[in-house]
């Protein structure tokens, strides 16, 4: 039976008739930096265009950009909470702003205020598809080029020439949610109460023990500290740009101390941990430990944050209501203070179909890089016109992009390692069969319309890690060479089709992803690859599963293969987080190997139960460890592309895009959107890259 001819038939049910156009406003065009086209929604009033970017200093020097308020200019309170500044229930603007905010500049427009915006997350707890609109990160990189590291809750910051000692600075009358004052009191309960307190933390995060002990760290003065490292940490200004509130060093000390033996009586806490069916006044302190961007039920509401937004109420499970920071230190160039939008609604959407009812309902106002697809595109333009949304035009660097992650090191369901498994997918020659045995461009075809780059697992293509030869080793469709490959290997046909291992047992080869929590084209791409092992010979299965439960066998190495999206793919980020490519995570999402991911990170590797990895990974780990350490950013690069060289030599993963686009949905009236053709993903940290808080609504209300 052709299985290409059922295939085109599914394409001319699924709105074929839109393909060709959909191929051509949706390919995506590679370019050094995302062109200054217009947003992919109706223009905003004239009303005040920012003047071009003046150049900003290298990420190793100390970085700034204007943030000072004209003086000139009378700034009115935000509409919202005028009542109440008025009552005296908040201060007046000038005493809740820092003395230098941050100007967000180079927008389309001054914005008006007013509005809500509307936003769905597929986790009934926790943000996981709309934490990026209210981020904010210690450092970011520039939307203008996605290259300079630029200001953001740090004032500045500076780095001597050996890379080793790094001073920071904090804004001066910046505050917390709450109106208390930020200052390194907060540095100061990160790191000496917590990451480096043994009693509550094993162990810091590898960052800041990077070079073999722990960093020291210096409070200066009220608003500056000093991070000195054993070791030349070159890039440690790049892992700011991704480290937010409890990402990062800033935790409200004033709010946490009253859960912390150290401040507060502990027998008081205790008690109170028994209150809470806690066995430790250390499990009760963890549990008031809050991230303010990946959210949690436990102290949401009351724990201070700096966000542009605060949680005021969750009046069911899954759905939060936001109200604008008061405190929020950000303002645009006319000196107004941001966000200009009011409020959120945050709903959880149990799968896909409930999303795709409120997009055609108009229920939504932002349905983000984690619900997007192009295999739904078809779907999108037919409710455009009848629905409040317009369908923007960006590149994705996550969603769509699927990889697939065969597990190196594999325990049963008893956890005793499957030795026979484990040495046939240690043998490269296996991976290079799965890869070729892949009908990459029928998956293009069949499920995004052939508006994909199809490819191996690499940087993308604007990257400057990239070469070509990265993008297409073992990308080809060969199921002749994957035969011959598994033939060599001793994984011998039975009468049945299917392979044995080289003992004679039958070889299955079982698939787990937690389908939409990755992507929602996920489920389907799955399908398809699991059928083109199967034709080789391959007893391949797939099955869905709780992410939860999912991470827990991946860890446990317990998962075959595995799928995730494959971020971490541009310069804002492989350089800091390539766990895709080589394994330095817990393998929790993914990477080829979850044992070896946690040796990497182990303080002390001589821990019973670490499985240390082959000497040719441990030179991929060596080999990162020094694009960390480099100060120079071109050593940086070709000390990266000696991993990928031995990678598309000896490949560890299976990918399968290289770009595609990535079709996200926005209210037609809203406005200061990221340019049409713009890189969207978790490199981006999604839209936090472009500033969320200075969108707004045109005329104040959404359409």
């Amino acid at each position: 039976m052709d299985r290409k001819l059922k295939r085109r038939e599914f394409l001319k049910v699924s709105s074929l008739a839109i393909l060709g156009a959909v191929a051509a406003a949706c390919a995506p065009q590679v370019t050094e930096a995302p062109p200054a086209t217009e947003v992919p929604t109706k223009p905003p009033e004239p009303t005040a265009v920012p003047e071009q970017p003046t150049a900003v200093p290298e990420a190793t020097k100390a970085a700034e950009q204007p943030t000072a308020v004209p003086e000139a200019v009378k700034v009115a309170e935000p509409p919202f909470i005028a009542d109440k500044v008025k009552s005296g229930a908040l201060p007046p603007l000038d005493q809740r702003l820092p003395e230098k905010p941050m100007v967000i500049t180079n927008r389309d427009a001054i914005g008006v205020y007013g509005g809500e915006v509307r936003y769905n997350t597929f986790d009934p707890v926790w943000w996981v598809a709309c934490y990026d609109f209210f981020v904010e990160r210690m450092l970011k990189y520039s939307d203008q080029d996605g290259k300079t590291i630029v200001p953001n809750v740090l004032e500045s910051w500076e780095v001597t020439p050996d890379g080793k000692t790094w001073t920071m600075k904090l804004r001066k009358g910046m505050k917390w949610s709450d109106g208390q004052p930020i200052t390194t009191e907060d540095v100061h309960f990160w790191w000496f109460d917590h990451q480096a307190n043994t009693e509550i933390n094993s162990a810091p995060w590898w960052q800041f023990r990077f070079g073999g002990k722990n960093m020291d760290v210096e409070i200066i003065d009220d608003f500056t500290f000093k991070f000195t490292f054993a070791a030349p940490f070159g890039n440690f200004a790049a892992h700011m740009t991704r480290w937010s509130g409890n990402d990062g060093f800033l935790w409200p000390a004033h709010y946490l101390k009253q859960f912390h033996a150290t401040y507060t009586d502990k027998a008081k806490l205790e008690a109170l941990a028994k209150e809470k069916k806690l066995e430790t006044w250390v499990q009760l302190y963890n549990s008031k430990v809050q991230s303010g961007v990946w959210g949690g039920p436990d102290g949401v509401l009351e724990y201070p944050k700096f966000m542009a937004w605060n949680v005021v109420s969750n009046p069911k499970e899954g759905t939060y209501m936001w109200e604008r920071n008061p405190y929020y230190w950000k303002v645009d160039e006319a000196g107004n203070q941001l966000p200009y939008i009011d409020t959120l609604r945050i709903d959880f959407a149990a799968n896909t179909e409930v999303t795709k009812l409120k997009i055609a309902q108009s229920e939504l106002d932002v349905v983000g890089m984690h619900e997007v697809t192009m295999m739904e595109y078809p779907f999108y333009k037919d409710n455009e016109s009848k629905a409040n949304y317009a369908v923007a035009d960006y590149i994705s660097c996550m969603g769509d992009r699927v990889t697939i992650f065969p597990y190196h090191t594999l325990y049963d369901e008893n956890l005793k390692l499957d030795e026979g498994l484990t040495n046939i997918v240690r043998d490269y020659r296996f991976v290079k069969a799965l890869s070729v045995a892949i009908n990459r461009e029928e998956i293009n075809q069949s499920i995004f319309f052939g508006t994909a780059r199809i490819g191996q697992m690499s940087p993308m293509p604007v990257s400057k890690y990239y070469k070509e030869e990265y993008g297409t080793a073992w990308a080809q469709y060969d199921p002749d060479m994957a035969n011959k490959l598994l033939d060599e290997m001793g994984l011998k046909k039975g009468t049945d089709g299917f392979r044995t291992r080289p003992d004679g047992t039958p070889l299955k080869y079982n698939m787990e992803h937690s389908g939409i929590r990755v992507g929602p084209a996920v489920p389907k791409v799955t399908e398809m690859i699991v059928t083109y092992w199967r034709e080789v010979g391959i007893d391949a299965t797939v099955k869905e599963i709780q992410d939860s439960l999912l991470v827990e066998r991946k860890r446990n190495g317990q998962v075959h293969v595995s799928v995730w999206h494959a971020d971490r793919c541009t310069d804002m980020l492989f350089h800091i987080e390539p766990q895709w490519f080589i394994p330095t995570s817990d393998g929790g999402q993914g990477g080829c190997d979850a044992k070896w991911g946690q040796w990497y990170l182990a303080p002390d590797k001589t821990v019973a139960g670490l499985v240390e990895p082959p000497e040719e990974i441990k030179k991929l780990l060596s080999t990162f460890d020094q694009m960390t350490a480099v100060v120079d950013e071109n050593e940086r690069v070709k000390l990266g592309q000696t991993i990928f060289d031995w990678l598309a030599q000896n490949p560890l993963e299976v990918g399968l895009i290289l770009e595609c686009p990535a079709p996200l949905l926005f209210n037609k009236n809203m406005r200061n959107l990221p340019k049409a053709k713009s890189y969207i993903g978790w490199d981006t940290y999604g839209l936090s890259h472009y500033h969320p808080s200075a969108f707004y609504y045109e005329g104040g209300k959404r359409a």
